[in-house]
């Protein structure tokens, strides 16, 4: 965070810029580029305790006799074993 001060000169020296060429000043808007948002990036170690958690918990699930929650645990398990092993790549 900017002290008083330091957000005041910050002021002043936007304020030259913009006073002594316009152009360039607009230049930052006009030319903007945007990042595509694309979901983060997981560690490897959190795809790894997901992945644990989901298999543990579909043979939990199993012994307590719910197969279809376990049957969903078990697709939770595969689309991290997936999702781990085929990270995102972008198309550009």
């Amino acid at each position: 965070m900017l002290d008083d001060r330091e957000r005041d000169e910050l002021r002043r020296i936007q304020r030259r810029l913009r006073d002594e060429d316009p152009d360039f000043t607009e230049s930052f808007h006009s030319d903007a580029r945007h990042l595509p948002r694309r979901a983060p990036d997981l560690s490897r170690r959190t795809y790894t305790v997901l992945l644990a958690i989901s298999s543990t918990s579909c043979l939990i699930m199993m012994a307590a006799g719910s197969p279809f929650i376990a049957l969903l645990f078990a697709g939770l398990a595969a689309w991290v074993w997936y999702a781990r092993a085929h990270p995102y790549e972008d198309d550009q």
